[in-house]
């Protein structure tokens, strides 16, 4: 099966090579592809010079447009989201995530970061929903079966883990060891950036 990987990104340029670095080596994926979600800085053009398909969206619509933009420029069966801003992704984190539908234990699997001491790892098990995070496999028709009000912002992956939970899709959850994220407040100030977190978890 096809597998392709999708990045949304917005002024990422001081980081998306370090991620696409990493995805571009992956023998697990045929392609990967970012969405620059209407960028002033130099994010597509490093995405060019790294060899990735680049779509360069004229405007910022939000994460989950960039997501669906991704997924309408590939045919691929099975998709996998990265978030722009990772540190420490290894090839391995992403044989992680792909492997649980390769053989068919599940149509969706989260990848849950190494963080806070275990915490997101908590969070999850007392609530599917709060599996929040950016890297995730998931088969196509689950993407696409998601109504077009809930891809809006963040909370097209919230909307990910309800419809596998109401309609009790299988889901896995990997622990992706070593892997973390810039924080919001250091990428853009913390007055910017504690607002957008707040953003989104609401």
């Amino acid at each position: 099966m096809r597998i392709s990987a999708i990045i949304p990104a917005f002024n990422e340029a001081r980081n998306i090579g370090n991620v696409l670095k990493v995805l571009v080596a992956s023998e697990d994926l045929n392609e990967v592809v970012l969405v620059d979600d209407g960028s002033t800085d130099e994010t597509s053009e490093i995405g060019k010079r790294l060899g990735v398909k680049v779509i360069k969206l004229t405007e910022r619509r939000g994460k989950g447009n960039a997501m669906r933009e991704g997924v309408k420029a590939t045919n691929s069966e099975i998709i996998v989201f990265f978030d722009a801003d990772l540190k420490g992704l290894k090839l391995e984190h992403i044989s992680q995530l792909i492997q649980p539908i390769l053989r068919r234990e599940a149509v969706m699997c989260v990848g849950i970061r190494d963080r806070w001491g275990g915490l997101p790892q908590l969070l999850v098990r007392f609530d599917p929903l709060l599996a929040i995070g950016g890297e995730r496999a998931l088969r196509r028709y689950v993407f696409e079966n998601i109504p077009e009000r809930f891809i809006q912002g963040f909370a097209v992956e919230t909307a990910l883990n309800y419809y596998c939970l109401k309609r009790k899709l299988p889901v896995k959850y990997v622990k992706l060891k070593g892997l973390d994220v810039i924080i919001k407040e250091k990428k853009w100030g913390f007055i910017k950036g504690f607002l957008d977190r707040l953003k989104m978890i609401y």
